[in-house]
């Protein structure tokens, strides 16, 4: 991976992907962290049955959810600590069928500023070894500092 950015937190590493490993929806999803570096988060998941839609395909939800995890995760390593992400808006474009044995999202930041952050994510199904790209997408990151990573309370 070529390092664009530099993380603003010396510890984004384990920051990350401790904060991965508290999302009970990627962990419903069997999803998996498989590369981190400053501004860039690679996540993938194998085919189950039960992430699929009526064709056989992995869900849409599916895909958009993984991209956008991943894209999060992008922007969240260049962040400060004592700080948390929230995605703002998404655009997403599919462009064929996720019908793989597994499913991938690379999230790239394009641009941080001190709170927002612009970035690029790409999914592809994978199959017998061959990446077919899905999707693609542009989606904002909000940087909230001061704020936990951890569990809301109240909103809040």
């Amino acid at each position: 991976m070529v390092e664009k950015f530099q993380a603003k937190n010396p510890d984004f590493e384990a920051v990350v992907r401790d904060s991965f490993a508290r999302q009970p929806f990627m962990a419903h999803v069997n999803a998996e962290m498989t590369a981190l570096a400053p501004g860039v988060c690679e996540l993938k998941t194998v085919r189950m049955t039960e992430l699929t839609q009526q064709h056989g395909f992995f869900h849409g939800g599916l895909v958009v959810s993984l991209a956008d995890s991943a894209a999060g995760y992008a922007a969240y390593s260049l962040f400060p600590p004592s700080s948390t992400v929230l995605t703002v808006d998404l655009k997403t474009n599919f462009l064929n069928p996720a019908n793989g044995q597994m499913l991938k999202a690379v999230g790239t930041v394009i641009s941080e500023g001190d709170k927002l952050y612009h970035v690029k994510a790409e999914a592809f199904s994978i199959d017998n070894g061959k990446e077919k790209l899905c999707l693609t997408g542009l989606f904002t990151m909000m940087c909230l500092q001061g704020k936990s990573d951890g569990v809301a309370v109240d909103g809040k």
